[in-house]
């Protein structure tokens, strides 16, 4: 395995870290955010009769909104973060 693969390897590894977690992060915010603002959970199934529509849109709108840009934001941290410790953008960008 050339040197070329292992960064790749790397950098694969870090960037899906580094999204997953910050997803994860993401999603939990939104989901505080919600009860705190609309004082009960958000809905999670659109079968439950109880659930609106437009709370069932505003939801999926929220929550992918906010896992979006905290995807956008932690590839732009770990890429910045690989080219101040290498000096060159990651493999692939």
């Amino acid at each position: 395995m050339n040197q070329a693969d292992k960064e790749r390897i790397v950098w694969a590894a870090l960037s899906a870290g580094a999204v997953i977690g910050a997803s994860m992060v993401a999603r939990k915010s939104a989901d505080r955010a919600w009860r705190q603002l609309r004082g009960d959970t958000p809905p999670k199934d659109a079968a439950e009769p109880s659930n609106s529509w437009r709370d069932l849109i505003l939801w999926a709108g929220a929550s992918g909104l906010s896992v979006a840009l905290a995807r956008f934001v932690a590839q732009g941290i770990v890429s910045k973060l690989w080219r101040k410790r290498l000096g060159r953008r990651p493999p692939g960008q």
